[in-house]
């Protein structure tokens, strides 16, 4: 007769272990906001363990971070982590949900009345024309949805609109 015996799980990844280097490299934020980022999802993300063998917050979060930072396969990012990709996909879905709770307090575009003046000191730094934020140095085109007018009547754009529509 086997005995059947819960699994245990074991994290492979350890942020304490890790060089602050190489830490902004595979999750292209410092150990700091990693932690603060970690203590602020850990109220959402502790519902979904029920019992002593469920995947640490920070494990989580951790590997929802490497999967954005890197955007390879969910299967990669899952075995680095030491989780199946089935169970890497429900984390994803729960730290995904949970830091859309958050993104305003992370997030933050300019007022429509201050455009011309973040344009301007951005077209100063790298001489690249409508340029109002940056994120890590990176370069998004910033593209209203489908069916969104992007300016209004006195052509002004319409930023809040915009952001309102998006969806994740």
């Amino acid at each position: 007769m086997r005995w059947w015996h819960p699994p245990v799980y074991r994290p492979l990844v350890d942020l304490s272990t890790m060089e602050e280097r190489h830490i902004l490299v595979t999750y292209r934020l410092d150990r700091a906001t990693i932690q603060e980022l970690c203590a602020q999802l850990e109220p959402d993300l502790m519902s979904a363990i029920r019992h002593p063998t469920g995947i640490p917050h920070l494990v989580q979060v951790l590997s929802v971070l490497h999967f954005l930072a890197s955007g390879p396969f969910q299967t990669t990012v899952a075995m680095a982590s030491g989780m199946s990709q089935p169970m890497f996909s429900n984390v994803l879905s729960r730290v995904l949900s949970a830091l859309l709770k958050h993104m305003c307090s992370y997030i933050v575009f300019p007022q429509v009345e201050n455009l011309p003046t973040v344009k301007g000191n951005f077209y100063a730094l790298g001489r690249i024309p409508n340029i109002i934020g940056a994120i890590n140095g990176t370069h998004v085109a910033f593209v209203p949805p489908a069916g969104v007018n992007r300016y209004t009547e006195t052509r002004k754009a319409t930023i809040q609109q915009m952001c309102m529509t998006l969806t994740f």
